[in-house]
């Protein structure tokens, strides 16, 4: 169906890309061609987000052995 005053679409490969954000799912459509990118970009978020909650734990478990060593002092 085309509009009038509008040029019809063209029909573009799109797959879906699907990911989890702050506990929801979500779902966005990429050309075919930029798929290895998003890829990598999602994966490299994976990877960020596993290396933060590392970081944090160890962060906190510095402080409590911190805290630990004064109280023993």
């Amino acid at each position: 169906m085309q509009v009038q005053g509008r040029p019809a679409r063209q029909a573009r490969p799109l797959l879906p890309v699907s990911y989890t954000r702050k506990g929801k799912s979500s779902t966005k459509f990429v050309r075919k061609g930029d798929l290895p990118a998003v890829r990598k970009q999602l994966k490299n978020y994976e990877r960020m987000k596993l290396l933060m909650e590392k970081w944090i734990d160890l962060a906190m478990e510095l402080s409590i052995l911190r805290l630990t060593k004064k109280l023993t002092e």
